[in-house]
């Protein structure tokens, strides 16, 4: 239920909010999203015995000459309506919504071993080809025998493992036997 709250407000940020500056908002939003997550803000946020004007006035009310216009009011709306809360969902999906914006992507490569830099070029390409959309691959090591490739923010994953290779081979050479 939070998420599809916390949606509703990341579509109001990006119709009101121009595409060049959502990332200074988003990184704004990061910073309140950490801030936010402290123990004592944690509690203070889901505190029943502090108003939700009391919140405001403690968390958001000093900030308002360092943040957006536009995320003051919204944070303000949201206080009202005692959804600090989700301020962390919040900046989750508007980071989601800017990436699908933009059509730029990021995911990892892991494997057992260092790739080329010319075999991750690859890989992105292949990815930009199948998904439409702009990928940046970071590549990390794996203990195993095989390649992982993922893009969660697409849902994209593709696993090779020499171990499984060799075990569906015998498997089929098995049946055909």
């Amino acid at each position: 239920m939070n998420e599809l709250i916390a949606k509703r407000y990341a579509k109001a940020l990006m119709e009101l909010v121009p595409a060049k500056e959502r990332s200074a908002l988003l990184k704004s939003l990061q910073s309140l999203q950490e801030a936010f997550s402290a123990p004592e803000a944690v509690e203070l946020i889901t505190s029943p015995l502090v108003s939700n004007v009391r919140k405001f006035e403690l968390l958001v009310a000093p900030l308002e000459s360092k943040l957006d216009p536009r995320l003051f009011r919204l944070l303000k709306v949201m206080s009202e309506k005692g959804r600090l809360d989700l301020v962390s969902d919040l900046a989750e999906i508007l980071d989601l919504e800017i990436k699908k914006a933009s059509k730029r992507f990021e995911g990892s490569v892991e494997a057992d071993e260092d790739l080329p830099n010319e075999e991750i070029k690859r890989l992105e390409e292949v990815l930009e080809r199948f998904s439409g959309a702009k990928i940046k691959l970071k590549q990390t090591k794996k203990n195993g025998d095989g390649l992982r490739v993922s893009v969660d923010d697409l849902g994209l994953e593709v696993n090779y493992s020499k171990s499984r290779v060799k075990a569906d081979l015998l498997d089929f050479i098995q049946r055909v036997l």
